[in-house]
């Protein structure tokens, strides 16, 4: 079973990321090649904390167990979506995201913690540097370049405009233990677990 954790956002933050979307939708090399970027469902974007990958049961228990932990030793903190970027690099597109802002500590120092909690239940560790973000599209696998480059250029000068736009700020109160199932339609999401932040309640 796939699994992964992370903090779910808002309806409200998803409408916004919606509206963006759309926006960015009708600059003019996309709109001449809109198979350049396969769009995210809004519906299905989260903040990914840490992928697992296939799971066992046992590790899966262990992971609940560990999550329920750590919502009792955190508080609920803040977030809220900033500036448009990308990965790899503007001329190297590969995934288009917004980007995370807010308590940016509390986030850090609970993702650490879930991050060392993979660890221990038998993952992986993650060399990568932990970069919040959310994915609002990724490039199509046989993408003209010439033609990427061009929706790129324009990608970034409508990133000086996105982070101008009122940035929606939400309360994180829980963390979720998602199974992720690949099929026909698409990835679909079902919650294992959900974690409370609860420390000082």
């Amino acid at each position: 079973m796939r699994a992964f954790i992370a903090i779910e956002i808002t309806p409200a933050a998803k409408q916004q990321l919606r509206a963006q979307q759309d926006r960015l939708r009708n600059l003019p090399a996309l709109r001449a090649q809109p198979s350049l970027l396969r769009w995210t469902d809004p519906g299905k974007m989260h903040l990914t904390l840490r992928f697992l990958g296939e799971t066992e049961p046992p590790q899966r228990r262990r992971m609940q167990e560990g999550l329920a932990a750590i919502g009792n030793r955190h508080a609920p903190f803040k977030m809220a979506l900033s500036g448009l970027g990308c990965f790899n690099s503007w001329r190297n597109m590969r995934v288009l995201w917004v980007g995370i802002t807010g308590d940016s500590d509390a986030l850090q120092a609970v993702q650490s913690e879930v991050e060392l909690l993979s660890r221990q239940v038998g993952f992986a560790p993650v060399t990568n540097r932990f970069s919040p973000h959310i994915t609002l599209a990724r490039t199509a696998r046989r993408a003209p370049r010439d033609a990427l480059r061009a929706a790129a250029d324009q990608l970034r000068s409508a990133a000086k405009h996105e982070d101008r736009q009122s940035q929606l700020e939400w309360r994180v109160n829980e963390l979720h233990f998602i199974r992720s199932v690949l099929g026909r339609g698409g990835v679909q999401y079902f919650n294992l677990a959900i974690c409370p932040l609860s420390a000082g309640n």
